[in-house]
């Protein structure tokens, strides 16, 4: 049996965490990153174009926009039936358990910061104990306190359904050495909670005397600074040193491979909060990471956004410049002392059009007043911000055209241009495939593993319109090969809904073998509008049947498929 650490010597590890995660994913950069992609850092005062938000806009747009689509093929016997039954749920769960929009945070994330790293879980947001399980409903309440106030505030994580969270990387530790979640031996959680929660909560335990160390702004500034090495297990802030009420526990929740249990220590607490089987690690850890740099022996990584530090300080200072030069470029009189009456100078720079000026007898024209244009450079000046542009823009990838810009310098012909997108394809498809489409696979492999395990109650799918199938997660557990699939089209309208309803109808309503009654109440229920079922004789559910379908040896509920599910009459040749 494996020897458990102590809580001093998790504390070593964690240190020693923090040290490779400064180290080698560049962490004393994160926060001026994410100001220059806010535009909140001071070299930002200077009007002048942001390449590290637009570069990252397009980035996330090229990545994260197509809705993904899971596929699966059973690879045991047996499973054939249950295939369609787990597709359906896995793409139901990307809209239920809002999983694109975690997917999305976890990009930006690996943009700034190197990784993106997406938290699953069970029932509550802070670990799943079947103990607190009531049998007959097969979920905890364990979301609640004892008087039914809620304690914990992840609108996603909801009694017996998994969840999906995306978790900065500021607050996640890893070991020394660690390339991916599949060789961790460990992965930590920093986990910040109300004291008061925390004794509420029915999973932890030993919370006596446990004191808070944070207030809300010192939680919120703490995203801000790297935690330095042995600062884990020391108390970060007191009530005199803070701004507002110190209400907040600074945790870290451990799940540990070698020991298949999940630690919770408190800092500046010395008992552990938790010490239990860990329950979310059915597939390996419960967590899924990526990197869209590629990593070749580390966790963390250089991220995109610090590449495109150095071309955003350069057109920084060359916003600078122009302004100055701009300025400069002002017109500028030089005129005789004598040469004029406080009067007629301040008529002669004013703003009137075709203003006029008397000079003083016995002072030549000539010599009165004398124009200063100096030279504008801003056209060079704007060159070298193309070319820094063009630098940052193959630093990552994305030419002109795929940040929805139109190229520039000539006509192109279609051979050139199709060439340009298809080379400029491949590396985004690259990212896309080994940021994302592997990031999805092994997401719903955790996912299903999930339900296997803990969906022993019955539970319903809608497999098809109106079609509903009962399943338990032990019917579904088998292996099975997972694809994603990427679709770019647009969200569906009621216009384009009615345009394919039509188009469908048009198509479908020569067949012989199509239940006419079904095909009239599908384009009923693609308008969605009452006055339209009286343009059928007898309405939407009549079984008269069209003109082109008449004599056709059918019967009024028949068709292809008919309602009992009996063989279709094929009609006489």
């Amino acid at each position: 049996m494996s020897k458990e650490l102590s809580i001093d010597e998790w504390i070593d590890e964690l240190d020693r965490g923090l040290e490779y995660r400064r180290r080698y994913g560049l962490e004393d950069s994160w926060s001026e990153l994410e100001a220059l992609f806010y535009h909140v850092h001071e070299s930002c005062v200077n009007e002048g174009p942001n390449l590290i938000a637009s570069t990252g806009d397009s980035l996330l747009s090229s990545l994260t926009v197509p809705r993904p689509t899971i596929g699966l093929k059973a690879l045991q016997s047996g499973l054939v039936g249950a295939v369609r039954i787990l597709e359906r749920q896995d793409n139901d769960f990307i809209d239920t358990l809002e999983i694109q929009e975690q997917i999305e945070d976890a990009v930006l994330h690996a943009y700034l910061w190197g990784r993106g790293i997406l938290k699953l879980g069970y029932d509550s947001e802070w670990g799943y104990d079947p103990k607190h399980e009531i049998p007959e409903l097969g979920f905890t309440l364990s979301q609640y306190d004892k008087h039914g106030e809620r304690i914990e505030f992840f609108s996603l994580a909801k009694p017996g359904v998994p969840w999906v969270k995306a978790i900065l990387p500021h607050d996640i530790i890893v070991p020394w050495g660690t390339k991916d979640e599949n060789d961790a031996a460990w992965m930590a959680h920093r986990v910040v909670r109300h004291v008061d929660d925390l004794k509420a909560d029915p999973k932890y335990s030993r919370t006596r005397g446990l004191e808070p160390t944070l207030s809300r702004k010192d939680f919120v500034q703490s995203y801000l600074t790297q935690p330095k090495p042995s600062r884990v297990g020391e108390r970060l802030a007191s009530s005199k040193e803070s701004e507002g009420e110190v209400c907040l526990c600074e945790c870290y929740e451990i799940h540990d491979r070698k020991t298949n249990k999940v630690y919770t220590m408190a800092l500046g607490h010395d008992k552990w909060l938790r010490n239990d089987p860990d329950f979310m690690q059915v597939d390996g850890l419960p967590f899924v990471t990526f990197s869209l740099v590629p990593t070749a022996r580390t966790f963390w990584t250089t991220p995109d956004a610090y590449y495109l530090k150095t071309e955003q300080a350069e057109l920084a200072d060359i916003s600078l410049q122009a302004l100055k030069q701009r300025r400069l470029a002002v017109l500028r009189f030089i005129f005789a002392e004598d040469a004029f009456d406080d009067e007629e100078l301040n008529r002669l720079l004013g703003v009137d059009v075709g203003a006029g000026a008397r000079v003083k007898s016995g002072t030549a024209l000539r010599d009165a007043v004398l124009a200063i244009t100096p030279t504008n450079n801003n056209m060079v000046l704007y060159q070298d911000a193309e070319y820094v542009r063009k630098n940052a823009r193959e630093r990552v990838g994305i030419g002109r055209n795929q940040m929805g810009e139109f190229e520039q310098g000539g006509r192109r012909t279609a051979f050139e241009v199709g060439t340009v997108k298809q080379y400029a394809d491949v590396r985004m498809t690259r990212r896309q495939n080994s940021g994302l489409a592997r990031t999805y696979k092994r997401l719903f492999r955790k996912l299903n593993g999930i339900i296997f395990e803990f969906w022993k109650a019955p539970r319903w799918v809608e497999i098809a319109k109106d079609k509903w199938q009962m399943f338990t997660g032990r019917e579904l557990r088998g292996q099975y090969k997972y694809s994603v699939t990427f679709s770019s089209e647009p969200i569906p309208t009621l216009e384009n809904r009615k345009l394919m309803a039509l188009q469908m109808y048009q198509a479908l309503s020569q067949d012989p073998y199509i239940n006419p009654i079904a095909l009239r109440r599908y384009l009923f229920d693609a308008f969605s509008d009452p006055e339209f079922e009286t343009i059928f004789m007898g309405g939407a559910q009549s079984a008269t049947l069209p003109i082109s379908m008449q004599g056709q040896g059918m019967s009024p509920g028949g068709g292809g498929a008919q309602a009992g599910g009996g063989q279709a009459q094929l009609p006489q040749m």
